[in-house]
Order: C-alpha cells, then sequence, then structure tokens
C-alpha cells in the first residue's frame, strides 16, 4: 500500500530575497514563465531559464527574454545548474533526469502555495481529474488553476486572496512532496495506471497519487477508488450521482465526475439544492467527449484527452449506436487487451494512427492504419456507411504526431469539416454540413 503522509502545517511566509534561481524548462504553455515570474515577485535576485529546446522554437523565449530573464538551452549538465542557489523544475522533468547532486529545489506550484491566502481545493486523479475541476470551480464559483489550467503560479499572482479549485498531476504532486502544502479539501477520481514512461512503476505513480490525501482536512474520493485506501483518512461520504438528464455531459463517468463535485461544493459551503440545480448549465470542456461537427446521421467526438486506455474505455461506454474509434499515438507503456476486448465486445470499429500501432495489433486490435489525421477520418466513415459516431479516443499520448492533445483534437474537427464540405465518394458522409 502506498503511504499517505500526514497532514502538512499551514504555509510559512517564503521569501527568495537574494537568491540566484534556475528555472529549467521554458515549456510552451505558460508554466515556466510563470514561474520565473514568480520567482522574481519572491525577491530572488536573478532568475535564469534552462530548456533542453532552442529558444527560438518556445513561444515564450522572446516575452521572458523582453522581461528580463535570460533563457538558454542545455540541460543539467550546463553551468547554470551549479551556480543556482535553487532549482524551480517543470513539472515534466521526470525523477531519473535530476543528477544525485544538485541545488535545493522547490516546485512552481510549492511557491504559489506560500503565497496564496484564500481557500483552496485540490484533484487528481487518473481519468477525470480536468471535468472535475471544471464541476467543482462551476458549483463554487471559484477560479480554476494548475495542470491543464491556468498555471497555479500565474493564478496566485493576479490574486493571492482567491479561493482555487487545483488540479494537480501526478508529477507536480511528485515534486510537491518536499513542501507539502495545506488543503481545505482534497478529491481523488479514480486510480489507475498512466505515466510509466515518467514513474518508474506503478507504485511510485499511486504513492504521488494517494500523497496529496495526507495534506487535506477533508477528502472526498471515488467508491471505486476507497478499498485501496489506508485507514483512517477524513472520507466524506458521497451525495448521490445527478441523473443523465441532469447533467448536459455524456458517459456514465461524467455522472461519477459530478457526485464527487457535489459533494465538494456542499462541504465547502454550497447547498446540495443550489448545487444541482447549478449542473445543468455545464457544458463539457474541450477535447474530452465534445461534439465537434455533425454531418446528417454521422457526428464527430473528439475525446482526445483519452490518452490512456481506461480512458477511451469510458468513452465506449458514453456512446450509443454504431460507432468507428480513431486510436493510437505515443506509446506510455499501457497494456491494450481490455480495450480489445471491449471494442469487440461493443462492436466498434478501429482505425490506428502512430507509433503505438504495433503495439496495438499485438494486443489483438485490428482495423486500417492511416498516415494522417485526415486519412484516418476518411478511413473511419468508410467503416459507417449507413451513419453513427466517428469517435477520436487514442487511449495514447500525441507527441509522436502532434505538439499536444489539443492540437490533435483541432486536426481531427479541421478534418471532419473538410471531409463533409468536400465532394465525397459513395459510402461516406452527404454533403451540406451542418456545424454542432
Amino acid at each position: 500500500m502506498a503511504v499517505v503522509e500526514a497532514p502538512a502545517p499551514p504555509p510559512r511566509p517564503l521569501s527568495l530575497g537574494g537568491a540566484r534561481v534556475l528555472v529549467w524548462g521554458l515549456g510552451r504553455h505558460g508554466g515556466g514563465l510563470a514561474a520565473a515570474r514568480l520567482c522574481r515577485h519572491l525577491g530572488a535576485e536573478r532568475v535564469d531559464i534552462l530548456d533542453a529546446a532552442d529558444p527560438a522554437t518556445l513561444p515564450d523565449a522572446a516575452r521572458a527574454a523582453a522581461e528580463g530573464f535570460a533563457v538558454q538551452r542545455g540541460d543539467a549538465s550546463h553551468p547554470l545548474f551549479a551556480a543556482a542557489d535553487c532549482i524551480v523544475p517543470s513539472p515534466a522533468i521526470p525523477p531519473r533526469a535530476w543528477p544525485s547532486t544538485h541545488p535545493p529545489r522547490l516546485s512552481a506550484e510549492a511557491l504559489a502555495f506560500a503565497l496564496h491566502r484564500g481557500r483552496r481545493l485540490a484533484i487528481t486523479g487518473t481519468k477525470g481529474k480536468s471535468t472535475t475541476a471544471m464541476l467543482c470551480g462551476h458549483l463554487l464559483g471559484w477560479r480554476v488553476a494548475g495542470n491543464s489550467w491556468q498555471p497555479l503560479a500565474a493564478a496566485v499572482l493576479e490574486d493571492p486572496e482567491r479561493d482555487l479549485v487545483c488540479e494537480l498531476s501526478s508529477f507536480q504532486l511528485w515534486y510537491l512532496r518536499e513542501q507539502p502544502p495545506r488543503l481545505d479539501l482534497a478529491v481523488l477520481t479514480l486510480l489507475g495506471v498512466d505515466h510509466l514512461d515518467w514513474h518508474p512503476d506503478c507504485a511510485h505513480y499511486h504513492a504521488c497519487k494517494l500523497a496529496l490525501l495526507g495534506w487535506a482536512e477533508r477528502c472526498v474520493v471515488a467508491d471505486s477508488v476507497r478499498a485501496q485506501l489506508p485507514p483512517r483518512l477524513p472520507l466524506l461520504p458521497l451525495l448521490p450521482e445527478p441523473r443523465a438528464e441532469e447533467l448536459p455531459l455524456l458517459g456514465a463517468h461524467n455522472r461519477a465526475n459530478a457526485a464527487l463535485a457535489l459533494t465538494a461544493a456542499v462541504a465547502l459551503g454550497v447547498s446540495e439544492a443550489a448545487a444541482r440545480q447549478r449542473l445543468a448549465s455545464v457544458r463539457p470542456l474541450p477535447h474530452r467527449l465534445q461534439c465537434v461537427w455533425q454531418q446528417g446521421r454521422w457526428r464527430f467526438i473528439d475525446d482526445s484527452i483519452a490518452t490512456t486506455p481506461a480512458a477511451t474505455l469510458a468513452a465506449l461506454a458514453a456512446l450509443e449506436g454504431p460507432l468507428a474509434v480513431i486510436l493510437g499515438g505515443s506509446d506510455k507503456g499501457a497494456d491494450f487487451r481490455e480495450l480489445a476486448a471491449a471494442l469487440q465486445q461493443r462492436g466498434a470499429r478501429a482505425v490506428l494512427i502512430g507509433t503505438s500501432v504495433p503495439r496495438l495489433r499485438a494486443a489483438g486490435i485490428a482495423g486500417p492504419q492511416a498516415a494522417s489525421m485526415e486519412e484516418a477520418v476518411r478511413l473511419a466513415l468508410q467503416l459507417l456507411p449507413e451513419g453513427g459516431s466517428v469517435l477520436l479516443s487514442p487511449a495514447c499520448a500525441s507527441l509522436d504526431w502532434f505538439q499536444d492533445y489539443a492540437e490533435r483534437g483541432a486536426r481531427f474537427a479541421q478534418a471532419a469539416q473538410r471531409l463533409c464540405q468536400a465532394p465525397l465518394s459513395a459510402g461516406d458522409a452527404p454533403a451540406a454540413p451542418r456545424a454542432e
């Protein structure tokens, strides 16, 4: 059983006064620049940024340089690394990348929590954390930050007093364990297998997730997870799930996410009646079982966020009728055998893409292979001559063909629209498209 640590003490004021700080990893989504700004705000004398990529290829590099941050290319062997008083790493940097001796490290999330003075609800899980975070923010009226949202450092810098819903990945939690925050409430959605390309094994991944529960005054966890938890955690009883007609999100898994969010919102002061009423106005997040195009009897569902077999299994269960699924991408060490059985039982047809195709086939998943997203959508349409759903739910990461899952989903939507608007061969979707 993974160890869950004792609740952390209240945060103390943190100063980097006079320190020379190295932000390791600028990244492409604002996290590195937000970390540098936060370090400067906390009094660092100098903040340098180091990234393995050529700065000319990084969207934030020019902005960082204009703000006075030196951006250089390199890894832990760079002289900046040894010269720094402390390192603030990107969560994408795995434990194996650290040298055996290094300056003290501080995560950007730990720095943000030390500055933050509002209430905080933190959410993690193998599947459903982004949707549950969205639901919690919607029900509570709180800002949502972290992981797939605005960087936590940026949100706290803008308003240190504001209450926050914080989505935290296993990577962020691994770094936070050295300076664990105090949390008003923690939510754990599901505990499966993921990111074995980053974590050394599944036990390490689970330990990072479960550590969150030890930092909170109260915890909300899915029923399916409770048997995996150690005793004596302050667990709240779950409120009943909303009915399908009460929640404008597809799938039983989203009704389970909504039950977690309802329980959390009520625990933090919202009446149950008001919380349930607010559920009716939620909308799906981009790339999460989102209908991006509809054409006659065909609809196109973007679930590009599904980077694990478990996520794709939930998508299969959420949709009815004839189904063609686009599967594949870069491999994270997942086991696809259960997914192969579920596809066969569901009667779903598969189109395969990306570098993981050999492993998908080895698991028993058959189907034509496409060399591009547009070809994948075209082949999927040919597998549904009478109509149905074309689902992008890859069960794999996106980094072989795309910058991230969002680009993959956007390319899927663009391909669907182009194919439906162009003259197509017999058996493909008809003309006169209609956006939804």
